[in-house]
């Protein structure tokens, strides 16, 4: 499998929000604009989506060739403090996902340091477990400021939950607020059933390139999804065009 570049719908918040861009219309400008080939969408995109809201997204994604891949949950999760909302909340994502064709959820836990703690939401993620492994979908645990803020950590949970549809998603901005981004990224792309590259991210020596941290990935045999996520203020198509072009480059054997 190749490293298959797609795009965050996230970078586009100022576009949908102002109305120049309709969510529903975004895997055909995926495509046609970027020349990207899927989409991650979060789940405060799907607020007040109907069946039908969800039928014409994957409809949509499925004619420009752009599938919905990815369903992320940006939004620290308690599942220690709130389980059972929680447990329905991944349910809900699950249902949204399969709905959507999507491969992979990924939510945001909080985790304490305390590992009794630790060890009861690692419990109550292998019950959830069922239910995502039933709709044939992995889950993906998004870093969050606490424990998994720490690469080591991050990976230590993901093994003690267990199992082949378990995963992580590292981000370019959790991986750069270490102080060694680079590293970061090296340890996790081999547990990640997805990344997510935000640019630009972070300064000084919290800011991760682009293309060193792709490269980075690559050098440990990573072969998934990379979701471009443009983070900045400025025309957020154009700069997603410039990245994609030179990461497809990369791809392509040029420098």
């Amino acid at each position: 499998m190749t490293v298959l570049l797609t795009l965050a719908i996230q970078s586009l918040n100022q576009l949908l929000e102002d109305g120049s861009v309709d969510v529903l219309d975004v895997p055909q400008l995926s495509s046609e604009k970027l020349d990207l080939r899927g989409v991650m969408i979060d789940a405060e995109h799907l607020s007040g989506w109907t069946i039908d809201s969800y039928d014409i997204f994957r409809n949509n994604a499925d004619k420009a060739n752009s599938p919905c891949l990815l369903v992320r949950d940006n939004t620290p999760m308690d599942l220690l403090g709130s389980k059972e909302a929680s447990l329905e909340r991944i349910q809900r994502l699950s249902v949204a996902a399969h709905r959507l064709g999507c491969n992979a959820i990924a939510i945001t836990p909080k985790f304490p340091k305390e590992q009794n703690e630790v060890d009861t939401i690692v419990e109550t993620i292998r019950f959830a477990m069922h239910g995502v492994e039933r709709l044939e979908l992995n889950l993906l645990l998004q870093p969050c400021d606490g424990l998994s803020s720490n690469p080591d950590e991050h990976i230590e949970i993901i093994k003690q939950i267990g199992g082949f549809r378990i995963g992580a998603l590292p981000t370019f901005k959790y991986a750069g607020a270490t102080g060694d981004g680079i590293d970061a990224l090296r340890k996790l792309a081999p547990y990640a059933g997805g990344i997510v590259a935000d640019f630009p991210s972070g300064s000084g020596k919290k800011k991760i390139d682009l293309m060193e941290g792709l490269k980075a990935v690559l050098e440990v045999g990573y072969s998934n999804t990379i979701a471009i996520n443009y983070t900045g203020k400025g025309d957020a198509i154009k700069e997603i065009r410039k990245v994609a072009r030179k990461m497809q480059k990369h791809f392509d054997g040029g420098k």
